[in-house]
């Protein structure tokens, strides 16, 4: 860490100690280091870098690669619900994905760079609160299972496979 601060300073630049952290960044070793190990994983810009299988060349091994962060996933879940998407029954559900689209598209164009799978948490809240939608629109799966209304979803996404952004990534319902 002080050769790190050395170099930085050199550079006139300052770093943050409560910020920063050396991070072991574990690869496919047999060997494991002769020190104790503390931190194994990160958040930097949006994204948990950690220990992931990766396949690299046909090979399946372990690599330090880059995801959404459980953070992330949790701040725009709380986005969602404040938008309150399931009252918007005077619009239609093509209105809806209309009024979605732009944020969709920018949680996919920067979040779906790196594991693109990882997504999958946070646009399934997306498709809940869609159902949650069809519950309040629709009258006959109001006093019914929400799953009811979740199929009904289904079907529309299956019929319309390019309404929702995400549900043309395969993040259908």
């Amino acid at each position: 860490m002080e050769a790190i601060k050395k170099r930085l300073k050199d550079c006139k630049l300052e770093l943050s100690q409560e910020k920063s952290k050396i991070v072991y960044c574990r690869r496919n070793q047999k060997k494991q280091p002769p020190f104790k190990v503390y931190y194994q994983k990160f958040d930097f810009l949006g994204f948990t870098f950690k220990p992931r299988i990766i396949k690299e060349r046909g090979k399946i091994k372990l690599g330090f690669t880059p995801a959404i962060s459980q953070r992330n996933i949790a701040r725009i879940t709380g986005e969602l619900q404040k938008l309150e998407i399931h009252r918007w029954v005077h619009f239609p559900l093509s209105r809806i994905a209309e009024l979605l689209k732009p944020k969709i598209l920018g949680w996919l164009n920067y979040y779906a760079k790196f594991r693109k799978s990882e997504l999958r948490k946070l646009f399934r809240v997306v498709n809940l609160r869609l159902a949650k939608w069809v519950r309040n629109k629709y009258r006959k799966f109001r006093r019914r299972h929400w799953f009811l209304a979740y199929k009904y979803l289904q079907g529309i996404a299956k019929s319309y496979p390019n309404l929702f952004e995400h549900w043309k990534h395969g993040f259908q319902p």
